[in-house]
């Protein structure tokens, strides 16, 4: 455990470490890669209940993304059953009705648990998908530090995330399309480069908006379960969005 706390606080060996058993993950059978991804929407729960001081959340978001996975419509009704409900305690116990806890509840079992459940479906569909999604958003957070930290000027969603640059976007953007692209050609996949430009610009925003729910809170990382990468909300946000976009893009 030791060792594991040492690794981890190094950023090197940790992303690594993060990426090694990420990819180990992509290739278990089902239903392993469904326990692996219930065990990550717990701790989405964990940080989700941490950032927010709600500590229900622990139990609410892997519920979610349990309920998605017998349909996605169950999934989104529970969010709101869930939502409602809570919404009610709240009214019954402190006497008033806040929209901030219907919308926060909705949003963590949206945002935590159903969005995981799209990487089970493209799972289902072809593992190389999850695979090449992967790759794809290494490459966008990667050339984005990069290219931002080299040759960024111009701010970009500053009050969100002060460090982003357009530059950096750009080029995390372009970098994660062409690496899409020529992974979708060589595993033989159906995506071209117009829905990779696609699914990667939505990625950039799902790093985004878990900034915002971040900075909306006053907290900088999501926790300290990942050392020197943050928290798996930190590690993982940009993936939840392109996991819907691309799974959207499969049945259009």
């Amino acid at each position: 455990m030791d060792l594991l706390k040492k690794l981890l606080q190094k950023r090197e060996t940790a992303g690594l470490l993060i990426g090694l058993t990420t990819l180990g993950v992509i290739f278990l059978p089902s239903p392993l890669f469904e326990l692996s991804l219930f065990f990550l929407s717990s701790l989405f729960g964990y940080e989700l209940a941490l950032i927010t001081r709600k500590s229900f959340l622990k139990y609410i978001v892997p519920l979610g993304f349990l309920f998605s996975l017998i349909n996605l419509y169950a999934g989104i009704l529970f969010a709101f059953l869930a939502a409602l409900g809570y919404a009610y305690f709240i009214l019954l116990k402190e006497g008033y009705y806040s929209f901030n806890t219907l919308s926060t509840v909705v949003m963590a079992t949206l945002y935590g648990g159903i969005s995981l459940t799209a990487l089970v479906e493209l799972h289902n569909i072809n593992p190389y998908l999850v695979l090449v999604l992967v790759f794809a958003t290494w490459a966008n957070d990667t050339f984005a530090y990069y290219v931002g930290k080299n040759f960024g000027k111009r701010s970009f969603f500053r009050l969100i995330s002060p460090k982003k640059t357009l530059e950096g976007f750009i080029g995390g953007l372009l970098a994660a399309t062409f690496v899409g692209t020529f992974f979708s050609i060589f595993f033989g996949l159906p995506i071209n480069i117009f829905q990779w430009l696609f699914v990667n610009f939505l990625a950039v925003f799902g790093d985004l908006f878990e900034s915002f729910i971040k900075r909306s809170f006053g907290v900088k990382d999501s926790s300290n379960l990942l050392g020197s990468h943050g928290g798996f909300l930190d590690r993982f946000d940009a993936l939840i969005f392109a996991a819907l976009a691309l799974l959207s893009l499969m049945f259009s």
